[in-house]
């Protein structure tokens, strides 16, 4: 074998090694792409806890339920046993120049009255509980949002613990309710005892001032019947001191007449006449006399009565006195000179009653001597000192009157007075008895209230120690009280998964554009069917599309061994890679191959229009509206969405719809290409 032979057999073994490498390298870097890519963001909550965050606590502590605790030390501590993040314990000046350097992404800061602020909630001033959260977005805003997560959890954690705490307390304290509410009952008791008592005594009361009206009643008729007695008594005073001057100037004309009698007895008839006529007038006047002393007795007894009923009313009711009128009567009532008046009008009653008893007897005895003359001087001389004691007792009988007069007038005034007062207080016992009337009345509702209020508490005891069963566990419940029941449809396990279908046809892309730019714009022409100058234009095309077949399914074992990708649907899963990479491969194909450096432009254009047009981040309705728009005409939304139907779907509902529109813009592109390439054929063919 000749030298030349020797290099240039060397110089084919070359080339074909370096054309093998181009090819594996053009169906290997995409993959390269998407794995280290996307096993970079896999799932980067599963290494939080590498994520340096600095914590401060600056908690003094407070009284809580009673006892001292320090709320931000229990957080620190639930803090280091749940380690999701790498929490570091450190001072506040280090904390934040630690944030504000490279040594941590964030600070949390518990403050001084973070534990004073939960102790409020049971005070009227409540205080929010605040922990400063205070990131550095500028090192990493994702990792600040990561984190601003990871708090709003400790967040809801801690309030979910002190609204427990609280609602421990004041299920505690409604525990305590039955029992002050038993203590309720314990003084309704009571009350209600007293108000029984109460209206026992307002019946009694009442009773009392019903009969103190009677008496003032009985008290008025015979004040009335004594009013009528007390004129009667002055009248007979005044007929009394009448019939004295009377009876003194008949006793001074009957002495005069016994004097005269014993010179006129010659005439023994005009004698007897005359005794008889006397005998008849004395014995008038004795009946007289009796009726006399029979009313002045009657009036005394009347006066006695009176004053004895005077003397125990006022005794029963002492405030009387108060009435300096009705004070002065009773004193004049109750004179020492009235009483003697009245003894001695008595016994002169009585002198006068016995001397006109013996004067009747005198006549009598004279009328009956007048048949005997010695008898009738015996007489004379009985009548003339008679008459002489008369004349003394009438004396006497006339100061009697004169004083019982006096005595009478006081009386009378006093009675005027004392009626007066018992017109006062009989209106003032008819406003007691309507006052009685209404208390009585008052506290038979106010114990029937009572009691209705007793039986109401103990009803709501019951119902309170039947409700408050629902209090256990619920300083747990609260906690938690709603819960989040994850149900997704089409579930996706992290983001490695959910950005897949974007990275799947991002790399897909990016490898048409490589495959192009490395084989088909080779300046050294290593690839003769693939260049430029291809003599098989037609086959050239199907040989990139078998390139990008297989750069699909290294690409699509790629993922699902090395990164784990889980897949719903495997066989749509490596048809959709495959059909992505040919539809791809026909775009870039005829971009380059017939548009030149315009294709150039439009197909990294094209690329980069669709990273934000196709809907394989975020939500097309959080993107500008240029981009909805143009969001339907891009191949890689429906590229995005069949292998989205193909991972990550449990029905596939849309999986037909983006293989058609994508089997649609193959077979175009294809078309155009084939088209393009016969007519280029023919334009080459006739020029030679």
């Amino acid at each position: 074998m000749t030298n030349e032979k020797r290099k240039k057999e060397i110089n084919i073994t070359k080339k074909t090694v370096v054309c093998s490498l181009v090819i594996v390298g053009v169906i290997i870097i995409p993959l390269l792409y998407s794995v280290f890519y996307l096993g970079a963001f896999w799932d980067p909550y599963s290494r939080l806890q590498d994520l340096p965050v600095a914590v401060v606590n600056l908690d003094e502590g407070a009284t809580l339920n009673g006892e001292t605790r320090n709320v931000g030390e229990e957080m620190c501590k639930t803090l280091k046993e749940d380690a999701t993040l790498k929490y570091i314990f450190t001072s506040k000046a280090d904390a934040l120049k630690g944030t504000e350097g490279d040594s941590y992404y964030a600070v949390i800061i518990i403050p001084k009255d973070f534990s004073a602020s939960i102790a409020s909630a049971k005070t009227s001033k409540k205080v929010s509980a605040e922990i400063k959260f205070i990131p550095n977005e500028k090192r990493n805003y994702l990792a600040t949002q990561i984190l601003k997560n990871a708090v709003d959890q400790i967040e809801i954690s801690l309030r979910g613990k002190v609204d427990g705490e609280i609602v421990s307390e004041l299920c505690d304290q409604l525990r305590n309710t039955p029992v002050q509410l038993g203590s309720l009952v314990d003084g309704l008791t009571l009350l209600s005892n007293g108000s029984a008592t109460l209206q026992s005594g307002a019946s009694e009361l009442r009773q009392g001032t019903d009969d103190l009206s009677a008496g003032l009643v009985t008290f008025e008729t015979k004040f009335n019947t004594f009013e009528t007695g007390m004129s009667g008594a002055q009248a007979g005073a005044t007929q009394l001191l009448a019939g004295v001057d009377a009876l003194d100037n008949g006793i001074d004309k009957l002495a005069d007449g016994a004097s005269n009698l014993k010179d006129s007895t010659a005439d023994i008839d005009a004698l007897r006449t005359n005794a008889e006529l006397l005998a008849t007038k004395t014995q008038e006047f004795n009946e007289g006399m009796k009726t006399y002393t029979q009313g002045v007795d009657t009036l005394i007894t009347s006066v006695q009565q009176t004053g004895a009923f005077l003397g125990s009313y006022v005794k029963a009711n002492p405030s009387l006195l108060s009435d300096p009128v009705f004070a002065q009567f009773i004193n004049n009532l109750n004179n020492p000179t009235n009483t003697q008046n009245i003894a001695a009008l008595k016994q002169y009653t009585a002198s006068l009653k016995d001397a006109s008893e013996q004067i009747a007897q005198g006549t009598s005895l004279l009328a009956s001597g007048t048949s005997s003359i010695p008898q009738l001087k015996a007489g004379i001389e009985a009548l003339a000192s008679g008459l002489a004691d008369a004349r003394d007792g009438s004396a006497q009988v006339a100061a009697g009157a004169d004083t019982l007069s006096s005595g009478l007038a006081s009386l009378d005034t006093a009675t005027m007075r004392l009626g007066d007062a018992g017109q006062q207080l009989s209106a003032g016992a008819q406003q007691i008895k309507n006052g009685t009337a209404t208390l009585s009345d008052g506290t038979s509702a106010l114990h029937n209230g009572i009691n209705s209020a007793k039986s109401s508490v103990n009803t709501s005891i019951a119902k309170a120690n039947t409700k408050l069963n629902a209090l256990d566990g619920l300083n747990h419940y609260v906690e938690s009280p709603v819960t989040t029941e994850k149900d997704p449809i089409d579930p996706v396990p992290n983001y490695g998964t959910a950005f897949a279908p974007y990275f799947l046809s991002l790399s897909l892309w990016v490898g048409a554009l490589i495959i192009f730019f490395a084989i088909y714009l080779d300046a050294d022409g290593k690839f003769n069917l693939l260049s430029r100058n291809s003599d098989n234009k037609l086959l050239r095309s199907f040989a990139y599309l078998l390139i990008g077949l297989v750069q699909a399914i290294f690409l699509g074992v790629l993922l699902k061994i090395c990164l784990g990708l889980e897949i719903d649907h495997l066989i749509m899963y490596f048809g959709a890679c495959c059909l992505v990479s040919l539809v791809f491969i026909s775009i870039v194909q005829f971009f380059l191959v017939f548009l030149k450096d315009i294709g150039k432009f439009l197909s990294i254009a094209l690329l980069i229009l669709q990273l934000t047009s196709c809907g394989g981040t975020f939500p097309m309705e959080t993107v500008p509206k240029f981009f909805n728009i143009m969001y339907p005409f891009m191949p890689m939304t429906y590229s995005v969405g069949l292998l989205k139907e193909a991972i990550s779907s449990n029905s596939g509902s849309n999986a037909w719809f983006n293989f058609i529109v994508l089997a649609v813009i193959l077979a175009v592109f294809m078309t155009l290409t084939i088209l393009f390439s016969v007519v280029r054929k023919t334009k080459a063919q006739a020029s030679f």
